[in-house]
């Protein structure tokens, strides 16, 4: 088996631009083309991957220690998947595997180099309750139990998408891009801002970025009132801080439907809302996911 090797080099990005290569190749059962579209390439930023092909078993793209899968797009023409630049990728080179099989066994692999810039991230020091930092047994118990219940949620992955659209921003209200920031709470603990702040009155309506499945509502003990909704293809967005709920678990919600409305529950310094996207496993930033372009 013949393997084509693709080394892009990307030497600059133009920030708040989807940036894109792309690759034409030969199979045994015909041409395919990938195209690549994203933000940037530096830690918490999504790759989008677009694969036109002749009807094969099973497509797939590994990256780091995960495997991401193809899905059809709502027209059934074309496929795409989602990765994740995690918050912990190292700059420099790193290997994206491409593969296809086609029903009679046959297997083409396609191999590119994405060249990962660093990025820097802020630091902010913030005092909160001295409840949030040093937990009583019970409140111990707690967490691990909430924690044990999100996991759960995320590790179900959806084999289709059930987004329609780009994704849109949950309130209209100013949102900050603090994903990533090093946070220092009451001056020794510190932890990573996996989401972005938007500043919002209490009582805003907040709104659903796509279509999904509510796969999670519930008040925890540092997010306070949540909503996690499941776009597909491994993708979900959540929703902290509420001070109320409009949804129930298991119900289907279309983009911009009211999810619930803006507080200041769990562990905050003031109203507003966070809103996170996880990928599989992994945090991204949500300001990513706004320069990419989703089927219908």
């Amino acid at each position: 088996m013949k393997r084509l090797i693709l080394i892009i080099l990307i030497m600059c990005c133009l920030s708040g631009e989807a940036q894109a290569f792309h690759l034409n190749g030969e199979t045994a059962r015909g041409s395919i083309r990938i195209t690549s579209h994203y933000r940037d390439l530096s830690p918490g930023e999504i790759v989008k991957l677009s694969l036109e092909s002749p009807s094969f078993s099973a497509a797939w793209v590994c990256f780091g220690d995960r495997t991401y899968s193809f899905i059809p797009d709502t027209n059934g023409t074309s496929y795409f998947t989602l990765i994740s630049l995690g918050l912990g990728i190292s700059p420099g080179f790193h290997t994206l595997s491409i593969g296809i099989r086609y029903p009679e066994g046959y297997k083409k692999t396609f191999s590119m180099k994405l060249l990962v810039s660093e990025r820097a991230f802020s630091i902010k020091r913030l005092t909160v309750d001295e409840r949030f930092i040093i937990l009583s047994p019970d409140m111990q118990e707690r967490v691990h139990r909430e924690k044990a219940e999100v996991d759960a949620v995320y590790r179900v992955i959806t084999p289709a998408w059930l987004g329609r659209g780009g994704f849109i921003v949950p309130s209209s209200s100013e949102m900050r891009d603090n994903f990533g920031e090093k946070r220092i709470f009451n001056g020794d603990f510190t932890s990573r801002h996996r989401g972005v702040d938007i500043t919002c009155p209490q009582g805003t309506d907040i709104k659903a970025s796509n279509a999904g499945i509510v796969v999670l509502t519930g008040n925890l003990f540092f997010a306070g009132k949540t909503v996690i909704v499941d776009h597909g293809a491994g993708l979900f967005s959540h929703y902290c801080h509420l001070s109320k709920i409009r949804v129930r678990a298991g119900e289907m919600v279309k983009k911009g439907a009211i999810v619930g409305l803006a507080g200041s529950t769990g562990r905050v310094t003031g109203a507003h809302l966070h809103w996170g996207v996880r990928l599989l496993d992994q945090p991204v930033n949500p300001h990513s996911l706004m320069h990419l372009s989703f089927p219908e």
